[in-house]
């Protein structure tokens, strides 16, 4: 199987992608519509963040049912800490896709993203759905994944296609997210759909065996969004059996392969990011070690930085590896940059710098780092922080 980046038409699914003057600038979309042909099985996850915007709040009540027919998603304005006027405004829009779409509100998941505090205009947001609606096709999929975009430089997409039972099923996704990255459960909007038939909970533990090799696997800059959300949605249109056994496997492999491939897009578009890095530590005694130094290291401001110039500071590398609290042995530690060895047997390889300094030229490299005291191992995808970062989020609402 291999995964597209790019997107497929899903049966089963009509997207719309419009401008509703919900954002400053004039003509951009703003405003995204996947409507689904029929109550559809659906499962989510949301932002573990303890501020938590209120469509976040309605998506999750309105989930609990296992189905949905409607996703509505706005840029702008995140509507997060607006009290219950923004709570209200979610409602509201909820019933007014509903509304458009001939559905029962609670089948709606609203999603918003853009500037904390701040609310849209429900009279825009409304024209702007009954624009959407009208203008539902099974391939204006980027329409809607551009109206999603915040300071993403362009649409992440991704689909693949499988046998499953003899029957050919599509997985097709998007996701948005440049910044404030580092999900611990998705990022900060996804949407797949599928035509397969799955039951909701094959689709929550296919979520839930996803998560942690894709969008829980990346930072960019180890900020957690408000608004995080992530839905899978299954049409059952390709009239397949339902999933289960051998094909629910194979499906939840694809589904992670896809979360995979949209979650790297997002930390190769991180805000001014030139670099992608995945920093991998084995030897680790347990994957909670392990986890939290691949964490330490991909987080770190100065490791980060180093990434930006070219700059095989292993010093950095080893203070955010002990920093991370866990169990470590100087004289076991091997370190790689780009397969070229840095350190090892407690001794910087200074003759290394040089050809490791030269490998950080490329636009993706590996860094490694053998812990050498146990099995366990993880992998964590991020990206370097430039000058441009700073710029962009110093000027973020002004």
């Amino acid at each position: 199987m291999k995964v597209r980046l790019e997107p497929a038409p899903v049966r089963g699914f009509r997207f719309a992608g419009v401008c509703a003057g919900l954002r400053k600038e004039p003509g951009r979309r703003d405003l995204g519509l996947i409507a689904a042909d029929w109550p559809v099985a659906a499962a989510g996850v949301f932002t573990s963040n303890r501020v938590k915007a209120a469509p976040v709040i309605v998506s999750q009540d309105h989930i609990r049912g296992g189905h949905l027919q409607a996703v509505s998603a706005n840029s702008g304005s995140a509507n997060c800490f607006t009290g219950k006027a923004g709570l209200k405004l979610a409602y509201d829009s909820a019933a007014a896709v509903a509304r458009e779409i001939g559905c029962a509100p609670e089948l709606v998941a609203p999603c918003s993203t853009g500037v904390i505090g701040r609310v849209y205009e429900l009279a825009k947001y409304r024209v702007g759905v009954r624009e959407a609606a009208a203008a539902l096709e099974p391939d204006r999929f980027e329409d809607f994944a551009r109206a999603i975009m915040t300071t993403d430089t362009h649409p992440k997409m991704a689909s693949a296609t499988l046998k499953l039972g003899g029957v050919e099923v599509t997985i097709t996704g998007c996701a948005k997210g440049a910044g404030m990255i580092e999900p611990k459960m998705a990022t900060m909007l996804a949407f797949v759909m599928t035509d397969a038939a799955l039951r909701p909970p094959a689709l929550k533990r296919t979520l839930t065996r996803a998560l942690p090799e894709s969008f829980n696997a990346i930072t960019i800059d180890g900020d957690m969004s408000t608004n995080d959300t992530l839905l899978l949605m299954a049409s059952g249109a390709a009239g397949n059996r339902t999933l289960a056994g051998r094909d629910l496997a194979t499906f939840e492999e694809a589904v992670a392969e896809v979360s995979s491939a949209l979650a790297h897009e997002l930390v190769r578009d991180g805000e001014g990011a030139t670099k992608l890095v995945t920093v991998e530590v084995r030897g680790a005694l347990t994957p909670a070690d392990a986890d939290r130094v691949a964490r330490q290291i991909a987080n770190s401001p100065l490791v980060k930085t180093a990434f930006f110039g070219c700059d095989p500071n292993f010093g950095r590398i080893l203070m955010a590896a002990g920093k991370a609290g866990v169990a470590l042995d100087l004289d076991r530690i091997e370190v790689s940059l780009g397969g070229i060895k840095l350190a090892s047997r407690g001794a910087l390889h200074t003759r290394a710098l040089e050809a490791a300094a030269e490998r950080m030229k490329a636009p993706e490299f590996s860094l490694t780092i053998d812990l050498k005291l146990g099995k366990a191992s993880a992998k964590i995808v991020t990206c370097d922080l430039s000058y441009d970062y700073v710029k962009i989020n110093a000027e973020y609402t002004t």
